[in-house]
């Protein structure tokens, strides 16, 4: 990491700025996808918890589709 940061210490003035913009997109998209994916597992693991739930309720799976049909309508 030391090696990285004498590199971008030794860029020359013109250029650095461009080299310190390009990281902080490329890390801000990177940080932006991370997020996204997290944000994804989180609405997946509720859904399916909402399942589980439904089943320890004893409804049946067509009961269980209709109710998660008219959940993502709404």
């Amino acid at each position: 990491m030391s090696n990285f940061i004498e590199l971008m210490k030794s860029v020359q003035s013109p250029f650095d700025m461009v080299v310190y913009i390009t990281l902080i997109v490329c890390g801000s998209g990177v940080l932006t996808s991370i997020f996204k994916q997290i944000r994804e597992y989180a609405c997946h693991r509720q859904e399916m918890e909402f399942k589980r739930e439904l089943l320890d309720r004893g409804m049946s799976v067509e009961e269980i589709e209709q109710v998660v049909r008219a959940r993502s309508d709404a």
